[in-house]
């Protein structure tokens, strides 16, 4: 049970995080310096030149009512239960909020991060991933944000690991609204974590700030697909940054949405992902007794014809891709474009999807 001493450090604590003008970094070193939010707050009116500085200790306290009452726990960057990974960053948060069953003191941990706009094969290199680590005891790490975020926190789920999201905005709302039963879903085997009080839009300069600590509380960051630009790569920089390793699947040279990948193998920030048992080797953590191999998507002996292959090649690029997409890309009339489709299909090349759409298909 909290004593009222602890429940005042807290609001001192929750309206030090909300002062304006001191960075990340200057406010953990006056923290941990002082050793307490209140000696924080009366060092401040001691001095002349900081007397004038707001402290906005009645929005600190209407938050600890919105926590209290949401069964949300608080943790400072002095207490036990601080995530341990995390506290070694440099600008590593005061005070983290969060909801769930899940307990983040695991000995591995690993954040998955990636484009919105991924292409099927993400979902194969997610499953294969974390079907071969499910032997440790480990936890998923990502933002909850669509596309690559969602199918690692689904996956996780689905091998019944915990899994962990990071949000950009406050307790008080689900973004984007599309993942709150996801998120419901998470609190049962991880849980959600945020260092934004209620009431706190998810604004895009508070992504880069959430992205840190999905960064900060892994071993590793395995960027699936990305461009150049974007969360995930900001969070891939942070991770490097931050001395954690950094690992990317290359993807296909000319794919828009491997470009930032390949990127970070090039500038060597990150490892080349290639398999789970690869990533074990790299990280030196134990390998599962009887590893699973996954057999690659051999392409039977086909002899496709140089526009079939094409054709092939440019859907496996934008999958999945409109049909009218392709006729427009390949000018061909759309009965033999149909036919070439529908050859490829049987073949086992390609698979229509819904929408008219078509995608390579991946055993």
């Amino acid at each position: 049970m909290e004593t009222q001493n602890s429940i005042n450090e807290l609001i001192y604590l929750i309206a030090f995080t909300k002062l304006k003008g001191i960075s990340e970094i200057d406010k953990k070193n006056i923290f941990i310096h002082l050793g307490s939010a209140q000696q924080v707050f009366e060092y401040c009116k001691s001095k002349q030149e900081l007397h004038h500085i707001y402290w906005p200790l009645e929005i600190a306290k209407r938050e600890i009512d919105f926590i209290s009452k949401h069964a949300i726990q608080s943790i400072s960057i002095l207490d036990k239960d601080y995530p341990e990974k995390l506290i070694h960053i440099d600008d590593a948060p005061l005070l983290l909020y969060h909801k769930g069953k899940g307990n983040i003191h695991l000995p591995y941990l690993i954040s998955i991060v990636g484009t919105r706009a991924h292409t099927r094969q993400s979902f194969a290199i997610i499953k294969d991933l974390i079907e071969g680590i499910k032997h440790l005891p480990i936890g998923i790490i990502s933002g909850l944000a669509l596309g690559i975020d969602t199918i690692a926190h689904k996956t996780a789920l689905e091998y019944t690991l915990p899994t962990w999201a990071v949000l950009g905005h406050g307790l008080d709302m689900i973004y984007p609204t599309q993942n709150r039963q996801l998120a419901i879903s998470i609190l049962e085997q991880g849980g959600l974590f945020t260092e934004f009080t209620s009431k706190t839009s998810p604004l895009h300069f508070h992504f880069p700030k959430r992205n840190r600590i999905v960064a900060g509380l892994s071993d590793a960051t395995i960027v699936v697909e990305t461009d150049t630009k974007g969360g995930s790569m900001i969070t891939a920089g942070l991770a490097f940054k931050y001395n954690r390793e950094v690992f990317a699947a290359p993807g296909k040279i000319y794919d828009p949405k491997s470009r930032g990948c390949l990127a970070l193998i090039k500038n060597n920030m990150a490892s080349i992902y290639h398999d789970p048992i690869h990533f074990l080797e790299a990280m030196q953590w134990p390998i599962p007794e009887k590893p699973k191999i996954r057999k690659q998507n051999q392409q039977r002996s086909f002899n496709w014809d140089p526009i079939s292959q094409q054709i092939i090649e440019f859907i496996d690029i934008h999958s999945p891709v409109q049909e009218a997409f392709i006729h427009e890309h390949f000018s061909m009339e759309s009965a033999q474009l149909a036919a070439k489709l529908l050859d490829l299909e049987l073949d086992g090349a390609i698979e229509r999807q819904a929408g008219n759409q078509y995608a390579r298909k991946i055993d």
